[in-house]
């Protein structure tokens, strides 16, 4: 039963969606974060464990308001399709290549940037509940594709999922909002400088990324 379990969570969690319904759809097959207990990520170093640190990468400028504060909108993706973080186990190389997919662009748009990076204690994340609806989100091993899809998936990423309450519940929406709300108070002051982290690794590869790198290549009209 238990491989049952895990065959199940792991096929659940394989990094594929993209309806903006991840959310929605696991805490139905999986209520109460139940995969948690499984390992879900290619080549991933096991489950989330709750005294890791994890980061949280903006990229979009809209996400940060003119002040240079975090917007809780930033936090959107976690009712859909998940929250996309890294772990701190992550190697330099595994950094560097989700930042090079974040980043990537076609010809015709604007050269991205890293905004900010937000750390958390995974432990923090998962001790958000409330007393009618238990926690409010959970936090999976969940490794997604490359921009390239020729490309190992990162074995660090991670997946942070909002519980949403049931369909017809009153009131549901200004409760997922409220769980937002959250996290939101528990992150946005968690800034950590581009400048040291990792020696600048962000920060030379948002300096390479002005400079015109990560550009996709446009194929020859057949």
């Amino acid at each position: 039963m238990k491989t049952d379990a895990c065959s199940a969570c792991k096929a659940a969690l394989d990094g594929n969606s993209v309806d903006r319904k991840q959310a929605d759809r696991v805490e139905n097959l999986f209520p109460g974060c139940l995969c948690e207990k499984f390992s879900v990520g290619k080549n991933s170093p096991g489950p989330v464990l709750s005294e890791e640190i994890i980061y949280r990468m903006v990229i979009s400028p809209g996400d940060i308001d003119d002040q240079g504060n975090l917007v809780m909108e930033s936090l959107r993706d976690v009712k859909l399709d998940g929250l996309s973080v890294f772990r701190d186990c992550a190697t330099d190389d595994d950094i560097t290549a989700l930042v090079i997919d974040r980043l990537t662009r076609r010809p015709d748009q604007e050269a991205r940037t890293v905004q900010a990076l937000l750390m958390l204690e995974t432990r923090v994340v998962r001790d958000l509940s409330e007393p009618d609806h238990g926690r409010l989100f959970c936090v999976y091993d969940e490794t997604v594709p490359r921009k390239k899809q020729t490309d190992t998936p990162v074995p660090t990423h991670v997946t942070v999922l909002q519980r949403l309450h049931q369909v017809g519940l009153p009131n549901r929406n200004a409760k997922i909002k409220q769980g937002q709300k959250a996290l939101y108070d528990k992150i946005h002051l968690q800034r950590v400088s581009l400048l040291t982290f990792r020696n600048g690794l962000i920060d030379a590869l948002n300096a390479r990324s002005l400079a015109g790198e990560f550009v996709i290549e446009e194929t020859a009209a057949a």
